[in-house]
């Protein structure tokens, strides 16, 4: 297929020759009546970004857009649908770091999508099925062996859902586009390695239409240094080549509108419409574009409320990057200076995840983490605040200690709701016992108050059905201590320290707050600047709070799991 040989859906020509009516439903020309009775009308909304990155329409684009600006709905859903149809039988890709994303963040909204374009799931396409044999739709150029992680599309397309956390799921495969949801998740090593190898061949059936082996990735702000490609590559764009396909969209919406205004000069008016067609195709097969976009660039339809709402529950870091989506600031002088985006890590139980059926599976508790070992007891440490009261799971692997989850709570919420939150998260977690991890902060009692704060999170966690071992770990540990514990945890463990890692889904508030954390020099060594603590304006989940907890987290495990070298290798045979 040729560029010049495109459906009817999306051939200008072939809509002016064909129909009129048509034509000045699609340009949004007045409100034209004369539409014939086999014609579907559809009233569309899309933002500014979203425009604007259809009037360019990049053969490959890098979408860095704060949250809530429609990236999935408004940007991946018409990118798919017009790479769809204009590459019948061809074989597109969707890129996540994890399955469970795919499925549970990124194709809802994208579907939603396709259907205000006026597919329907079960008609267009089909989700983890085939479609029906009775419908006789064609077979893929490049079919997959199982439909189990596919889309078909009743032309014959099918995409792929290709994970990162499944290795090898890219293998083997031949693909005609590919689109990356959350790209600052993504190992860039491994996409440039298995999945942008597949992104070849197959000219003879669609070489020439720009959309083909075409590439676009959509994020938020990326923040760490492994997701910098992003960024960089602004450096390979020639914006003179976006302000000229900016200019040709523009002479084309002025040529429609002539036609309109002047039928008369209708072979005239659509030669020209012609060329800018073929002249636009030409430019944007071989531009590269990277496109910002602000969670306020979509205020109208993400709502103001809902703005404040976010502004109130983020943390300041994290509003501003996902958000308002600025670049952030380099942390100077950092707490936990080892801490990178490579001590974070994707598992999830498939064999959960692929038994529920696609919009209606609850993911919303641990039978979802594949890093669990359900058969043995929950490490856990807490940090306890008027403003903020949070919590840190973990569990030992050998001699690799994995920070599984971050759970918190804010005022007015006490103590009592965390509790609940974490038993509610682990009801399916077969062994309930916990090792809670606590220094002399948590022992405190009073002539008013002579129940302890130990005591207190004992009480309410054997009420629930836990098993509770209390492990007093003694004085907190200094700063100067912990800065260094922390410092060849982050490094690889030694012989007296264990390895640690993070659940990335699951401890995003906990990386972000060890992330701003600042050190100090003090009296008697390094400390934590806690200032920020102070000011009660600010969102206390980006301030150390997060961070108390988990290092008494990873004290406690230290001096829970003493190094006994005969255990360490049987559990390093049993670990998950």
């Amino acid at each position: 297929m040729s560029a010049t040989n495109l459906p009817d859906s999306l051939a200008i020509s072939g809509l002016l020759e064909g129909d009129l009516d048509l034509l000045l439903e699609l340009a949004h020309i007045g409100q034209y009546k004369g539409l014939s009775a086999e014609t579907e009308s559809r009233q569309l909304h899309y933002n500014k970004p979203q425009l604007r990155s259809m009037a360019v329409e990049a053969w490959e684009e890098y979408a860095i857009w704060g949250r809530g600006t429609g990236k999935s709905e408004g940007r991946i859903a018409p990118r798919t649908f017009r790479n769809v149809q204009v590459m019948p039988r061809g074989h597109g890709c969707f890129v996540g770091a994890t399955y469970l994303q795919l499925l549970e963040r990124t194709l809802p909204p994208v579907v939603k999508g396709w259907e205000n374009m006026g597919w329907k799931r079960g008609r267009d396409f089909w989700i983890r099925e085939r479609p029906p044999k009775s419908l006789n739709i064609p077979e893929p150029i490049v079919g997959p062996l199982t439909a189990e992680h596919c889309i078909f599309f009743r032309n014959g397309a099918v995409a792929s859902m290709v994970s990162q956390d499944r290795p090898g799921s890219a293998n083997g495969k031949t693909v005609h586009w590919i689109v990356g949801d959350e790209a600052k998740l993504l190992n860039k090593q491994s996409l440039d390695n298995e999945l942008l190898m597949t992104n070849r061949g197959d000219e003879r059936y669609f070489g020439g239409i720009p959309e083909f082996h075409s590439l676009l990735f959509c994020t938020d702000m990326p923040t760490t240094a492994s997701a910098q490609w992003i960024l960089e590559q602004e450096k390979r764009m020639d914006p003179k080549r976006i302000q000229a396909l900016l200019a040709i969209q523009a002479q084309l919406y002025e040529l429609n509108s002539e036609l309109v205004a002047s039928p008369a000069r209708r072979k005239s008016i659509v030669a020209k419409i012609n060329r800018f067609q073929a002249q636009w195709d030409a430019i944007r097969a071989n531009t590269v574009y990277v496109s910002y976009a602000s969670t306020f660039d979509n205020l109208h339809g993400f709502g103001l409320k809902q703005l404040k709402e976010l502004k109130e529950k983020l943390p300041p870091f994290i509003f501003s990057t996902a958000i308002l989506n600025r670049k952030p600031a380099v942390t100077e002088h950092a707490f936990y200076p080892d801490l990178t985006d490579e001590h974070a890590y994707d598992h999830v139980d498939y064999s959960y995840v692929e038994s529920q059926e696609f919009g209606k599976g609850n993911f919303s508790d641990s039978r979802k983490d594949g890093d669990v070992n359900r058969y043995a007891p929950l490490d856990m440490a807490m940090d306890n605040n008027a403003l903020i009261n949070t919590l840190a799971v973990g569990q030992l692997f050998g001699r690799s200690y994995k920070i599984l989850n971050a759970l918190y709570v804010m005022h007015p919420q006490k103590l009592r709701q965390l509790i609940d939150q974490f038993c509610a998260y682990y009801t399916h977690h077969p062994r309930k016992e916990v090792n809670f991890y606590y220094d002399h902060t948590a022992n405190v009692t009073t002539a008013k108050d002579p129940v302890s704060f130990a005591e207190d999170v004992a009480n309410w966690l054997t009420g629930k059905g836990w098993k509770v071992n209390m492990v007093y770990i003694g004085q907190t540990t200094s700063y100067q201590y912990r800065y260094e514990l922390w410092g060849r945890a982050l490094s690889g463990g030694d012989q007296d320290t264990y390895s640690v890692s993070f659940n990335r889904q699951n401890t995003e508030y906990l990386r972000t707050s060890m992330q701003r954390t600042q050190v100090k020099q003090g009296k008697e060594g390094y400390e934590k600047q806690k200032k920020d603590e102070k000011t009660l304006s600010l969102d206390q989940r980006g301030t150390t709070h997060f961070s108390d907890a988990g290092d008494t987290l990873l004290v406690g495990a230290h001096y829970q799991h003493k190094f006994n070298h005969d255990r360490v290798a049987m559990d390093a045979v049993f670990a998950l």
